[in-house]
């Protein structure tokens, strides 16, 4: 590896990650360089391939390929495919003539075709999912559906691909094969290599490279940083890494890093891997990268880098001046609204904290980096960080990326966003803490806050208690009522075939699930299987003795093992009957629309062999939630000096909008929550003249109140008690039900 110091750094996204947004990473490690002196150069190759392939030039070549592909013998596993790969084939022509309209679509440009698509009247080509799309709709799609449509359309576009050309291709992955290889995470590495090989990689990316590299002009020795956040990147990181090496031999420094480097290949020994990078950048690799850039030796760089990775993560925001974020499509994956934030929409991504502050889940890589450092950033220089980013991009949307966000940071957020008339809106990861009290929501929505995903993974209190999560059913069951109140997208992950679990547990968790949704607590959800990993809380316990009951299937070091994360244990396929009916269930809850949710239906039903009845009580979450609406209310009555000891630091802030005087029914009138909501004055107090210095002194109080942080709780009822004629206790009380949130 060359030892001089690099002058320019490439900094590259291989294919395929969502098509929505540019993924995060290189744009912080972007931002970091060009703090350091350098002016570093990044790629999307992951929009970038996919706009070679999906357009008339690119498919051309695909149906030419396809018809020479499906004239071999024993091409097609069975008739089915053999009939849909001759249905596209024979539409070939409508493929081709509606490929660029179908994208333009797809990123907001062409809206036109949409009233066309939904016609589903023939004059463009189809496919399975096209087809059971349309079914959905009965035949009668309405343009508002389009989207959908359309997504559909090159979904199916996409299977025609990997069925007759490449078996490895996927919208948002390349992976070696569809079969146990990814699923084991790439155990061998001479697999990976033989997907080098493949159709898309050879067809179009390798072509793509060599334009890209005649594109770039580059002074040597440089830098070619690959960040590899996903198992599917992988291949498309290597094709890129081999084609520079050719290319530009020393003069190109190769490194790989992100997620997938820090999980899977941080104990890594396989040597051909070295044949294509020259290092590996460990987790959050500011330190190794400037370090890299200074041409020091990477045998000899300290490991020591923490002061220069923690100012970095504090510090250090994504820059993405200059993307073009309307090259991204805006694919409508499903019509639910939760679901629907995750590709429906070009989001400027960004963390309020690195880390976890909970780090303690037994599941998760708690020994690793990205998970224990729990560092939070300067939200008020971030804000500010993402409205320039905003007005330079024209994006307003900011997806927070976030392990779990800090509650104060993003209340923080919140209030930053509303007092400068929310330029922005966003969402992202959370925990289901208690501390999401309906104020704290309230808050949150009115500052731009559109949805949050969390964690509930063994929705039982004894699954609870088992994981470490932190949390009750009660927490999660007030965290969500109090998202739902204020108009906050709710959703959850879900975990089963956790090592020491039974069937009970299973249909117990599912049972309960089935209530959230039922009591409208939840709108949308996603069952995982469970996966142990060699960087858990579980697998450290491990380690030191405990857990005897788990046993890890086969040889736990894996010495000939490529990829060293998921671990096999004894008993764990006795899980994978659950998968598609909890699948199944899911789908029935969040159905909506031409298809209404079925929240009533027992939980036995949705599987096709017997299980078990559930052990809880069927009005269980209903209970908690009466016992959520009961400690609302009673807060609401309660007048600041008999809350809490901590009263003296709580501060409320006015959500509602600017009151007006009725005069003809002697009242204050203003809207919050899409309702009216009004205050009874003194009598005749519009009236006169002492009248008016009331109705001036309560609204200078709220006005007072409504902007920033608001005030101190204290000085606000105080100011209530200085006001002659009002009744501060009966004006607070309803004030509290009318939009004056309180906050500690």
């Amino acid at each position: 590896m060359n030892s001089h110091p690099l002058k320019e750094a490439v900094l590259i996204q291989p294919p395929f990650v969502q098509l929505n947004s540019p993924y995060p990473a290189l744009y912080y490690l972007r931002a970091f360089l060009e703090k350091e002196g350098y002016k570093p150069i990044v790629k999307d190759h992951s929009i970038g391939l996919f706009e070679r392939i999906f357009c008339r030039q690119g498919l051309e070549r695909i149906f030419e390929d396809a018809r020479n592909a499906a004239e071999i013998p024993g091409r097609f596993s069975n008739e089915q495919i053999r009939y849909n790969a001759e249905r596209f084939l024979s539409e070939e022509k409508l493929w081709i003539a509606s490929i660029d309209r179908l994208v333009n679509f797809l990123k907001g440009r062409d809206r036109e075709w949409g009233h066309l698509l939904a016609l589903a009247n023939g004059s463009v080509p189809g496919g399975p999912r096209f087809d059971a799309c349309i079914d959905e709709y009965s035949g009668d799609v309405p343009p508002d559906a389009a989207k959908i449509l359309g997504s559909r359309l090159l979904e199916d576009l996409a299977d025609f691909i990997t069925v007759v050309l490449d078996p490895g291709f996927s919208l948002i992955r390349y992976v070696p094969t569809l079969n146990e290889n990814y699923a084991a995470g790439f155990a061998h590495f001479e697999n990976v290599e033989k997907s080098l090989d493949g159709y898309i990689m050879q067809t179009f990316y390798l072509p793509f490279l060599e334009e890209e590299w005649d594109s770039l002009k580059l002074e040597e020795p440089f830098l070619l940083g690959l960040t590899i956040p996903f198992p599917g990147c992988l291949t498309g990181a290597l094709v890129c890494a081999a084609s520079a090496k050719r290319r530009f031999g020393e003069k190109v420094v190769t490194c790989a890093g992100g997620g997938y480097i820090n999980t899977e290949l941080r104990f890594m020994k396989v040597k051909g891997f070295y044949n294509y990078f020259d290092c590996l950048s460990i987790d959050r690799g500011y330190g190794f990268l400037s370090s890299v850039m200074k041409g020091l030796d990477i045998n000899t760089i300290s490991t020591n880098t923490k002061c220069i990775d923690d100012d970095a993560v504090a510090k250090v925001f994504p820059d993405y001046t200059g993307v073009d974020f309307f090259r991204y499509l805006c694919p409508v994956d499903d019509a639910n609204a939760m679901h629907r934030l995750w590709s429906d929409g070009r989001w400027i991504k960004a963390y309020l904290a690195h880390g976890c502050y909970w780090h303690s889940c037994s599941f998760c890589d708690v020994t690793l980096d990205y998970i224990k450092h729990f560092i939070p950033v300067d939200v008020e220089a971030l804000f500010h960080h993402l409205v320039d980013q905003a007005n330079n991009t024209g994006i307003r949307g900011v997806h927070l990326v976030d392990e779990a966000a800090p509650v104060q940071s993003l209340l923080k957020l919140a209030l930053l966003n509303r007092e400068a008339g929310l330029p922005l809106n966003f969402w992202g990861n959370i925990r289901f803490e208690k501390a999401f009290t309906p104020d704290i929501a309230a808050m949150l929505a009115l500052g731009g806050l559109t949805g949050v995903s969390a964690g509930i993974e063994v929705a039982t209190e004894a699954g609870l208690r088992r994981l470490g999560k932190g949390i009750e059913l009660k927490d999660i069951v007030k965290a969500c009522a109090a998202f739902k109140e204020a108009g906050i997208l709710t959703h959850a992950y879900l975990i089963f075939g956790y090592w020491d679990e039974d069937e009970q547990e299973i249909i117990d968790s599912a049972e309960i699930l089935r209530q959230f949704f039922a009591n409208g607590l939840l709108d949308s959800a996603f069952w995982h299987k469970f996966t142990l990993t060699r960087h858990s809380r579980i697998y450290a316990e491990k380690q030191r003795g405990l857990h005897p009951k788990l046993k890890i299937s086969g040889d736990e070091e894996y010495p000939n093992r490529f990829a060293l994360n998921d671990l096999s244990f004894e008993g764990e396929d006795k899980f994978a009957k659950y998968s598609e009916p909890l699948d199944s269930l899911l789908s029935s809850w969040m159905a909506h629309g031409i298809n209404p949710s079925d929240t009533q239906s027992p939980v036995m039903a949705g599987f096709p062999f017997k299980v078990k009845k559930p052990s809880v009580p069927p009005d269980l979450v209903q209970a908690l939630l009466d016992e959520y609406a009961l400690g609302r209310n009673m807060e609401r009555e309660a007048l600041p000096e008999n809350i809490t000891e901590n009263s003296g630091k709580a501060r409320v802030i006015f959500l509602g909008s600017q009151p007006m005087l009725n005069v003809e029914r002697n009242t204050l009138k203003w809207r919050w929550r899409l309702a009216d909501h009004e205050l009874k004055l003194p009598r005749n107090t519009g009236a006169s003249a002492d009248g008016a210095k009331i109705i001036d002194s309560l609204v200078n109080l709220l006005e007072t109140a409504s902007c920033g942080e608001g005030i101190k709780t204290q000085k606000f009822y105080e100011g209530l008690e200085c006001i002659p004629g009002l009744n501060a206790a009966q004006t607070w009380r309803q004030l509290r039900q009318s939009g004056l949130a309180e906050w500690k």
